[in-house]
């Protein structure tokens, strides 16, 4: 159709002109009312905060080794799987898969925007209103997310024991908020209204509005070109992804339910524009866990080209990047910070004494961190640079003691173990059934046998069809209750003294090479596991992975500039921010509605 006002030619049944603003038609509001999107909004937002502060939580008590050298981490988080095209079966096997295998009938069904519809360009693909809408509603909602995870640690440090995370403390807090975080989006004022900037690395000062149009803009690209450079590395709609895009809209289809929504497609326009149906968002699904798991492939397939000596040279040149601390500290805060730190520093004589000082002084020692096996960049990340350099000194020895000053106060630290390196890193896959019910309660009786009866059948079938890597990583990703399941059971590095004696024995075996298969009862679980490499010393590992997690950013980087270059009339792209920003406002905040 061609809009009336300026001419351009719009998609057919268009709402409204994406570049003059000229409305054609209202949008029937039905369940979608003004009152029933405030109800939603405040759902959802509940929601949001539960499933953030659970995530936080989760980490907190994870073992540090679990989340060391963070860029690498989220390089290894989808598994690799076997390619299988549904294509020119027959009706009798197309109504088997159906059936039982739904995911497979998954399909990448994308149409490039023609020229017509497009308000922007990557490189040489048209990127349509609601393929930008979609990336441009995710990264408002993470910016409004974080920020109020943000404001919510801050206010549970103020009030201790006294926050309830269900108050809503905005009003009291927020300001003083804003006092020591004076660049902070405020997740209750519109974009529109927003004064506050943030800075790019580099310096560079950014409005609110100009922050979440690049991170959409980046975001956007980085799916396109990681899913071309799957497609070259012949990575492209193989089961694991199927099984992944399927679980995703599924788990969504079912988590809505009696929640008043007509149908999944309402939602999903509700939290990412009207442009958004299933087919949509299946298509963006599975770009992005095809971009995801293009850079597990290649990261470990790059881990190993590395030599031993480069490997090796590294590691010397900057020790303190790959080794380990054990580390205790405490964060004094408020009036008397400093005397306080200061009379607990003089009580602590060795590490062991670490406890009964703060004890002794703040009458408990609920906010005593103990930090073992910590790396370098954690440290800096979460405490400061001086602790960091101080800590990782080679002149340091355990009971060594000093204290650093903090946004909020002043920190003591003692060294109770200086720094090292650990030995016997492994990576595996598992398959993983666990012990206990979905409640955490340990199964007992005949509960137990099912539940090894269940594991001993998915090892049989594994060993008698002699699977590869591939096919243990889809079944694990289809199979397995551990957490690590939706990575294809992949355990990118765990210290061998740090798992099972059963496991460890197994995994730290000299004579274990890759692709050896086991059956492994734990104290929690019953466990299959797919040995992969021993990488020996920690640093081994960790110089290998960030090596590799460079090379593939520098390698996405060059061909980002080269071929997915944004490319965009900044009045149209504004014009059609504009349009969304009303969206979001009436969705998020009631303006307009």
């Amino acid at each position: 159709m061609i809009c009336p006002e300026c001419g351009k030619n719009l998609p057919q049944n268009a709402v409204k002109c994406n570049k003059c603003g000229k409305v054609f038609k209202e949008i029937k509001k039905n369940t979608e009312t003004d009152e029933f999107l405030k109800k939603e909004k405040e759902k959802s937002q509940k929601l949001r905060e539960k499933k953030l502060k659970a995530k936080e939580n989760s980490e907190k008590n994870k073992k540090i080794l679990k989340i060391l050298i963070p860029c690498v981490a989220a390089a290894l988080a989808v598994a690799v799987a076997v390619a299988m095209i549904v294509s020119g079966i027959n009706k009798k096997r197309l109504e088997d898969i159906k059936k039982n295998h739904p995911e497979k009938l998954i399909e990448y069904t994308y149409t490039e925007a023609d020229d017509d519809t497009a308000i922007m360009k990557l490189g040489d693909i048209n990127i349509d209103y609601k393929e930008y809408e979609f990336f441009y509603r995710q990264s408002f909602s993470n910016v409004q997310n974080n920020s109020q995870l943000q404001f919510n640690q801050f206010v549970a440090q103020k009030l201790g024991d006294k926050f309830d995370e269900n108050n809503d403390y905005y009003l009291d807090y927020f300001d003083e908020f804003l006092k020591t975080n004076p660049s902070a989006f405020d997740f209750k004022k519109p974009i529109t209204q927003q004064t506050t900037t943030v800075k790019e690395e580099g310096g560079k000062e950014l409005s609110w509005q100009e922050y979440i149009r690049s991170d959409a803009i980046a975001t956007m690209t980085n799916y396109r070109t990681k899913f071309d450079l799957a497609k070259d590395a012949g990575i492209e709609l193989t089961d694991d992804i199927r099984y992944q895009v399927y679980s995703h809209i599924e788990g969504l289809r079912n988590a809505i339910k009696g929640s008043g929504y007509q149908n999944l497609t309402q939602y999903l326009q509700l939290l990412f524009g009207q442009g958004c149906d299933e087919e949509f968002f299946k298509n963006e699904l599975i770009r992005e866990y095809t971009a995801t798991k293009y850079d597990t492939v290649v990261s470990l397939q790059k881990m190993d080209s590395y030599s031993k000596d480069n490997v090796k040279t590294i590691y010397e040149t900057n020790s303190a990047n790959y080794d380990f601390i054990d580390l205790s500290v405490f964060e004094t805060t408020g009036d008397g910070a400093k005397e306080t730190a200061d009379k607990i520093f003089k009580d602590i004589k060795s590490a062991d004494e670490f406890t009964n000082a703060v004890q002794k002084y703040m009458g408990d020692t609920s906010d005593r961190t103990y930090l073992p096996t910590v790396p370098n960049q954690y440290i800096i990340e979460q405490y400061s640079e001086k602790l960091a350099q101080w800590a990782y000194s080679k002149e340091r020895k355990a009971g060594d003691k000093k204290i650093f000053d903090s946004a909020n106060g002043n920190i003591i630290a003692v060294i109770n173990k200086p720094a090292y390196t650990t030995v016997d890193n492994v990576c595996y896959r598992e398959i993983v059934i666990s012990k206990a019910d979905a409640n955490g309660n340990p199964l007992t009786g005949s509960a137990l046998s099912e539940a090894k009866t269940q594991a001993q059948a998915i090892f049989d079938e594994i060993k008698k069809n002699k699977v590869d890597e591939n096919e243990f990583a889809c079944t694990a990703l289809i199979k397995s209750q551990s957490s690590t399941a939706s990575s294809g059971g992949l355990v990118p590095v765990a210290t061998a003294d740090q798992l099972n004696e059963n496991l460890k024995n197994w995994v730290s075996d000299k004579n274990r090479k890759n692709g050896d298969i086991e059956f492994i009862e734990t104290e929690s679980s019953f466990a299959i596991v797919y040995f992969l490499k021993n990488y020996g010393e920690y640093w081994n590992y960790a110089v290998r992975a960030t090596i590799s997690s460079g090379d593939i950013a520098d390698e996405a980087e060059k061909i980002k500039m080269s071929k997915y270059a944004a490319n965009y009339d900044f009045e149209s792209l504004l014009n059609a921010e504009s349009t969304m920003n009303s969206d979001i406002e009436r969705i998020y905040f009631g303006i307009g509605a």
